[in-house]
């Protein structure tokens, strides 16, 4: 007899399992969904390879069930936490308890940031270089631009007008002449002196933080010369003021979070700028 697969989508914050991984046509799968602490299940939807939707019958707390058609099968489910305001947003990772919650929705409406799937963001989530750049691009209105000149940088990438508008103006080098690094973790530091140069790019006053002494955070040591401009400038700005303890961690990477919080803190504090 022929079987089809039962796929599990992608879930944040709970877990999701199934009685089989393969069936026969009309056989009783049994779907287990068990939320993370301080989450309960918003949503359970299975599919067929048609995107038909397929009856699910609640047999007990957490357990439901359904008849295999004769097709492959997507189990997806989203958890929402509970005990808070509904979020608005269409993550189920960003929730309004979240420090971060304020900087996504600023970003997400904005159109700087869309999330890693439909309804996941990855606050947690490593930015990779190439991001990078293509926020900042999409925040300039994407100007016609020649290709990027780093050989790592396919012509074809979403990101390759994005690295050549950057060069272009200053905003990035480069690890070296023909290196971009585009898919590599973007580090702290970076993100600082990226930021930095955009702004010099777009002639907003970078004064601020020129007499800010590193030496009050403990791994002050660990910031690279090139960057140290910028450190100060994010610091001086009030637009990142270290991972507290008295520590920057500047070689550490980057999370979406931290890159949406910055954004939004530069671009709310050069809009009030401008309007003195």
């Amino acid at each position: 007899r022929t079987t089809y697969d039962i796929v599990i989508g992608s879930t944040q914050n709970g877990m999701v399992k199934t009685s089989l991984k393969t069936a026969h046509q009309g056989r009783q799968i049994t779907v287990t969904v068990t939320p993370n602490e301080g989450y309960a299940l918003g949503s359970l939807v299975v599919t067929d390879y048609y995107n038909n939707e397929l009856e699910l019958t609640e047999t007990a707390e957490g357990q439901y069930t359904f008849r295999m058609p004769g097709a492959h099968v997507t189990v997806t489910a989203t958890f929402q936490r509970v005990g808070g305001e509904e979020s608005l947003l269409p993550f189920t990772d960003v929730q309004s308890a979240d420090w971060f919650y304020e900087a996504v929705q600023f970003v997400y409406e904005e159109g700087l940031m869309n999330g890693i799937e439909t309804d996941v963001f990855g606050p947690d989530v490593t930015t990779t270089r190439g991001m990078i750049v293509s926020i900042l691009y999409r925040l300039d209105g994407e100007p016609a631009t020649d290709l990027s000149r780093f050989a790592d940088v396919r012509a074809d990438a979403y990101y390759a007008a994005a690295v050549g508008w950057a060069y272009a103006n200053g905003i990035v080098t480069g690890l070296d002449e023909i290196t971009f690094a585009p898919e590599a973790a973007i580090t702290r530091e970076q993100l600082a002196a990226i930021l930095y140069r955009y702004a010099v790019y777009k002639g907003r006053d970078t004064s601020a933080g020129a007499d800010v002494d590193l030496s009050m955070y403990t791994d002050y040591e660990a910031v690279s010369e090139y960057a140290v401009p910028a450190i100060r400038w994010v610091v001086g700005s009030g637009l990142c003021n270290g991972k507290g303890n008295g520590i920057l961690d500047p070689q550490g990477s980057a999370t979406r979070a931290e890159v949406a919080a910055m954004l939004q803190r530069y671009l709310e504090s050069n809009q009030e700028s401008s309007e003195e």
